[in-house]
């Protein structure tokens, strides 16, 4: 295996509770936003160096009901936004250092063993952890949606959102002003989406319905982002739901990660495709184990990182198609928690993982640029 990213390490295992930590953004190079599947978001300033007690949260945002089911911060890190299964997305003003005092448990006392391991008798629950942290609410809320929210991206400027939900309707909005700029219906459930750099095309990654894994039911899609007129259909070239697309950045190829839903017959690959016409390039291999769950791309240009059901991290090279990485270890077992979402810092020293297991994880990569 190259030596790409031979120093990675983890740095950091940023605690919670025992609920899925379901995305993450790092709003900067040194803080890191995680959201969980009860709506609430966390947010914590990392150490510059490395060593000593990882870091207890600063900040909580406070105003999701439901599940929140990705995020993102804006290029000049002002901006936390966040949509979820309250049909709901949210702007958070990630410049505040003050707020109303509160606390959060970081360890709720659920063990997580039992009948499935089979142990004669359960472990008495860890001492809660609680801390201390300022209480923060939205800055603006978008309500035009009426179902499960589980597209977002940004533009590269910054200017333009656009959000996809379950009843298979996407938006563009003007992120300064709230106001709609464009809207059409997709062809199924959206899954996920990205709007490419020059900010003409957004990709949909759609299924339906969503515990069902049938050829035909599952679409990846490119839209004009001003009309909402299709540009290509690239769904033939998926033989299951995609759970994540990324665009490169300078636009040539957009990435997409199998596996939206839990099976353990069907591997989460990693294709590559051309942005104009759909067709796909390559398939990055060996594929994450049950299905790839996210992606991102390092700033460098010149990699490109997973992560997925079993476990795993997984550090690529699109250019040659090569695995350079592995970050982490395979789950034993079927259905066992799965890494949910992945986020570069913006020097692309750091990445941060949303982990099943109630926690974020956060590796360095010493004397990367």
């Amino acid at each position: 295996m190259p030596t790409d990213f031979a120093g990675a390490s983890l740095l950091f295992t940023l605690l919670w509770s025992s609920d899925v930590v379901s995305a993450v953004a790092f709003i900067d190079n040194d803080r890191i936003a995680a959201a969980n599947k009860r709506g609430d978001i966390l947010v914590w300033n990392l150490p510059a160096a490395a060593g000593g007690k990882a870091p207890e949260p600063a900040r909580r945002l406070v105003g999701h009901t439901n599940e929140i089911n990705r995020m993102l911060a804006s290029p000049d890190g002002r901006l936390l936004i966040s949509a979820g299964s309250d049909r709901t997305v949210k702007f958070w003003d990630a410049t505040l250092t003050t707020g109303d005092p509160g606390t959060i448990v970081l360890n709720d006392g659920i063990a997580r063993v039992g009948v499935s391991e089979k142990v004669a008798r359960l472990p008495a629950p860890p001492a809660p952890i609680t801390a201390n942290v300022f209480v923060q609410k939205p800055l603006r809320v978008l309500t035009a949606h009426k179902d499960w929210i589980w597209g977002l991206a940004l533009s590269r400027d910054g200017k333009t959102l656009v959000t996809g939900d379950e009843s298979k309707v996407v938006i563009v909005w003007d992120v300064q002003t709230g106001k709609e700029l464009a809207r059409w219906s997709t062809k199924l459930w959206v899954r996920g989406l990205d709007i490419s750099p020059d900010g003409k095309t957004v990709v949909t990654a759609e299924n339906f319905p969503q515990l069902r894994v049938v050829e035909g039911e599952t679409g990846l899609r490119g839209w004009d982002a001003r009309t909402g007129g299709l540009k290509f259909d690239a769904s033939k070239e998926v033989k299951a739901g995609i759970a994540s697309v990324r665009f490169s950045h300078d636009g040539k190829y957009f990435a997409a990660a199998r596996g939206n839903i839990e099976n353990e017959n069907i591997g989460g690959p990693v294709y590559l495709f051309d942005p104009v016409t759909g067709k796909k390039l390559n398939e990055l291999k060996p594929p994450h184990l049950r299905g790839a769950t996210d992606l991102a791309f390092h700033p460098d240009g010149k990699h490109l990182f997973t992560c997925g059901r079993d476990r795993l991290v997984k550090i690529w090279r699109p250019g040659d198609g090569e695995l350079v990485r592995e970050l982490g270890q395979t789950s034993k077992g079927p259905f066992g928690e799965a890494y949910h979402a992945i986020s570069i810092s913006p020097d692309g020293k750091r990445v941060a993982v949303a982990d099943g297991a109630g926690q974020v994880l956060i590796y360095s990569f010493p004397g990367r640029e």
